[in-house]
């Protein structure tokens, strides 16, 4: 299954997050147990650098599985963080892996809406 389009826009200086299922082809929920999810956040995709690389994580900035629906995950990018992004446009990709098998399942692009009040 190819990865997904999703584009986004991030507003520097908040909490951001998102939720997501990870659903086959089907339509059927996929249990994400004993999967890692993580996320690069770079200017171009041929970058050799990130701005930003997310993992699993129960605080901050990361992925956290729903612990009732074991299917949907948030992803969350604390203002913190992002306070410290200044990019106006980059591309991402989310990928799970899950005994060493490697699904991207999404990928875009993201813009970042400049704050003004600081």
């Amino acid at each position: 299954m190819a990865a997904g389009i999703y584009n986004f826009t991030i507003e520097q200086g908040t909490t951001f997050t998102r939720t997501f299922k990870y659903k086959d082809s089907d339509g059927v929920a996929i249990d994400l147990t004993n999967h890692a999810i993580r996320m690069d956040i770079r200017t171009s995709i041929d970058a050799e650098s990130t701005l930003l690389e997310l993992v699993e994580s129960n605080t901050g900035t990361g992925f956290k599985v729903d612990e009732t629906n074991k299917n949907e995950f948030t992803l969350t990018i604390t203002s913190t963080d992002t306070s410290n992004l200044n990019f106006d446009t980059a591309v991402y990709d989310i990928e799970i892996e899950n005994n060493s098998l490697v699904t991207r399942l999404l990928q875009g692009k993201i813009k970042l809406s400049k704050e003004v009040t600081r």
